[in-house]
């Protein structure tokens, strides 16, 4: 038997794109609204102590990025800046095994009362908000007395709530929880649902509405028949059929329904402190002085950054041992990347919101219905950058405009071309539908074939299917459920 071993020796050669821990947290900081990058910003001062809050905000770039070349230079700067301390980065490899060893050297440098109190300052800006569950506990310790077995058992209740108020949980699941019985459990969910506001631990909407007709004392109410036995009817605006159903007059069902319509069909949310989004813009176009625009960056979204300089100082004094200096070398660099990315972030922002002044001209001067078809990609070829680049810059951002606060992609929007030629995006469309609903005929509403239409004679063909997305995407039920019964 003749065995035949031969070896192989293969040379392949492939590109592959190697980014940086630097690149990649640049484009991490490029990504983050405000408050994700303020909470980066936290936490980067909580454990870098070369990091000090310098004042409130960053320095806006002067002029437009657009006109300016020196905006290459600055990039240049930046790279040099981040270059100045590769070396140390190679190098810092090592923990400071003695954290004993820093404070020591540290001993005898001035404190900084003024860098400490803004520091402080920008940590006690971020507060946190009681949530609905510790809201709810205020009123169950008053209603139980204190009385901790009984604490105990709703606690168990209000765990197991979402943040709309329902109760995600069955009796036996919060029994088994919390160790008690069947009945104790269900005891505790009507303790629970006794609370306010009324509907609070309801385990669906039927429940949750007749907590709250039950609380108004309107059990046996014509709305209570309709939320009981009747809610599917009433979602799908069959309001004659329910008058047959409950022998009612029209218009006694007509106030029912306008009665079941005031109920809160998510009571958690008047307590709950998650739904609350504060949005704050990133950037500002407003009128200059001189009737030309201007964009101005939000100087209160991000503080401003530096380095303590009593740290710097420190690298110079040769009293300092060596493992300190190596500790500080690497915070200063983290500090540095830290800062280089806000920067570039700015940057970038602002020239997109300066293509929005060129592009969206006519939306600036007239308002929303002059808004024109743009695409990421025309802002990146004008910019010279990736769409992606774009794409992660506009993310979850905001412009105040003349015409109120937008989304960064509230401008990126495809579109259609009337039969004189004018280009208007898709946002327009979707206004000239919302404006021919608010005028149309109540008892007679407009179907979506009818609404294209009319869009049709005023030279713009859009399809009824897209009519139907976009009354959709506009939260406009369909004509059936806006038809309004006499």
């Amino acid at each position: 038997m003749q065995m035949d071993i031969q070896q192989h020796l293969n040379v392949q050669q492939r590109q592959e794109l190697v980014m940086s821990p630097q690149q990649l947290q640049a484009l991490q900081i490029l990504q983050e609204a405000t408050l994700e990058l303020q909470q980066r910003i936290t936490s980067e001062l909580n454990v870098n102590p070369v990091l000090e809050v310098t004042g409130n905000g960053l320095e806006q770039l002067a002029g437009n990025p657009l006109e300016d070349s020196g905006l290459g230079s600055q990039n240049e700067e930046h790279a040099a800046q981040l270059a100045e301390y590769d070396e140390s980065m190679v190098d810092a490899v090592r923990e400071i095994g003695d954290e004993g060893l820093f404070r020591d050297a540290l001993a005898g440098v001035a404190y900084d009362e003024d860098a400490e109190e803004r520091r402080q300052h920008f940590f006690n800006s971020l507060s946190s908000e009681a949530t609905l569950q510790d809201r709810l506990l205020e009123q169950l310790r008053d209603v139980v007395q204190d009385d901790p077995h009984w604490v105990r058992i709703c606690t168990e209740v209000l765990g197991n709530l979402d943040d709309a108020g329902y109760l995600q949980a069955g009796d036996d699941d919060i029994a088994r929880g919390a160790g008690v019985s069947l009945a104790e459990a269900q005891r505790a969910v009507a303790i629970v649902q006794s609370l306010e506001p009324a509907g609070i631990g309801a385990r669906d909407l039927r429940e949750c509405l007749l907590l709250q007709l039950e609380r108004n004392r309107e059990r046996g109410s014509i709305a209570w028949d309709i939320v009981d036995r009747h809610l599917d009817d009433l979602a799908r605006n069959r309001l004659p059929q329910l008058a047959k159903s409950l022998d009612a007059d029209l218009s006694e069902i007509q106030a029912a329904a306008e009665r079941i319509r005031s109920l809160d069909p998510r009571p958690g949310h008047a307590l709950a402190a998650t739904p609350v989004n504060y949005i704050v813009p990133e950037v500002v176009i407003e009128l200059g002085p001189e009737g030309r625009w201007q964009v101005r960056m939000n100087r209160w979204t991000t503080p401003r950054l530096g380095l303590v300089q009593r740290y710097v100082d420190m690298l110079q004094e040769p009293s300092v041992p060596a493992e300190v200096k190596q500790f500080l070398r690497e915070k200063m660099a983290s500090a540095k990347t830290l800062m280089n990315a806000l920067g570039e972030r700015q940057a970038t922002i602002e020239r997109i919101a300066w293509v929005l002044v060129e592009m969206q001209g006519d939306f600036l001067r007239e308002g929303p219905g002059k808004l024109r078809p743009l695409t990421m990609q025309q802002v990146a070829e004008e910019l010279e950058l990736h769409e992606t680049t774009i794409s992660r810059a506009v993310a979850n951002k905001y412009v105040q405009t003349p015409h109120g606060l937008f989304s960064f992609r509230h401008f990126f929007t495809t579109g259609y071309q009337g039969s004189d030629g004018e280009a208007l995006s898709s946002r327009a469309v979707k206004e000239k539908i919302v404006a021919l609903v608010a005028q149309e005929a109540k008892a007679k509403p407009l179907s979506d074939q009818k609404i294209a239409e009319l869009l049709a004679k005023e030279g713009l063909t859009v399809a009824r299917r897209t009519v139907a997305k976009y009354r959709e995407e506009e939260g406009i039920p369909a004509a059936s459920l806006r038809r309004v019964h006499g």
